[in-house]
């Protein structure tokens, strides 16, 4: 009931209990006095913040100074592989946020120099949402490349804050677009599941860094339907200068396995 009704309602039960309504008066004359609406109720109280992540959760894992812009960091590996090693040295500059499929990520330009020659640039798009990394896919070429050619996830890739045990599924496609006309020319559908082990102290060789432990299985579906299936460790550094940094990755398919081990990070957080 509004204030008008109400204000009418008090007034009319007023002059019920008083015995009014009729015409003639009482012998101070039946007045009813002004009666001032009710104040309005008061507003509902803010939802409570929600609880901090746990201290092993995985929280710790991901820098949110590595979204913000101006950020470098450079990172050398050695991809090993059986008894062959190649050096990795890969340089990525957080960017200002850019238009990518209707959303305005994150803009993360990365240059990959390999020790075998040459070198490769992308822009990688991804986003920090409620806790949640998202990673909406990447576009070929640097700053001033003129390549159209990008590639997206379908549905985007959300990574959400993880206890120690907790499995999330993973289901999405990516499909590479190439030309003017943004034609979709390749999809490829990944399924899996990635698990956080939890906290660990990882020997490297810029020392004994405690690191979150991730484990996942992914599933890569081939152009003849088949599925590859590949199984997966890596560690993320949880404190200290390099937090969030890439510390080491195995990746194992069939009897083969390559381990992408970092030897030197030189971070520059804005």
């Amino acid at each position: 009931m509004n204030a008008k009704h109400l204000l009418t309602a008090i007034a009319v039960a007023t002059l019920a209990a008083c015995g009014g309504g009729g015409g003639g008066g009482g012998g101070d004359g039946g007045g009813i006095g002004f009666i001032p609406p009710p104040p309005p109720p008061p507003p509902p109280p803010p939802p409570p913040p929600p609880p901090p992540p746990p201290e092993n959760s995985s929280a710790a894992c991901f820098n949110e100074a590595d979204l913000r812009e101006g950020t470098t960091v450079e990172l050398e590996q050695d991809i090993v592989n059986g008894n062959d090693t190649v050096k990795l040295r890969t340089v990525t500059i957080t960017r200002g946020r850019e238009s990518f499929r209707d959303v305005n990520p994150v803009r993360r330009l990365r240059t990959q120099y390999y020790g075998t020659g040459g070198a490769a640039t992308d822009r990688q798009y991804l986003d920090y949402i409620d806790g949640k990394i998202v990673r909406y896919g990447v576009r070929n070429g640097g700053e001033d490349a003129g390549s159209q050619d990008y590639a997206y996830n379908d549905p985007p890739v959300v990574t959400p804050t993880m206890s120690p045990g907790q499995t999330v599924d993973m289901n999405y496609t990516v499909k590479s677009v190439e030309g003017p006309n943004g034609e979709v020319r390749g999809e490829q559908v990944v399924t899996g599941t990635n698990t956080y082990v939890g906290r660990e102290a990882l020997e490297t060789p810029m020392g004994a860094i405690n690191a979150c432990k991730f484990s996942g299985i992914v599933r890569f579906r081939q152009v003849d339907g088949s599925d590859r299936t590949e199984y997966q460790d890596n560690w993320v550094a949880a404190e200290g200068p390099y937090r969030g940094q890439l510390l080491r990755f195995a990746a194992r398919t069939g009897d083969t396995t390559t381990t992408f081990v970092t030897t030197k990070i030189t971070y520059t957080p804005h």
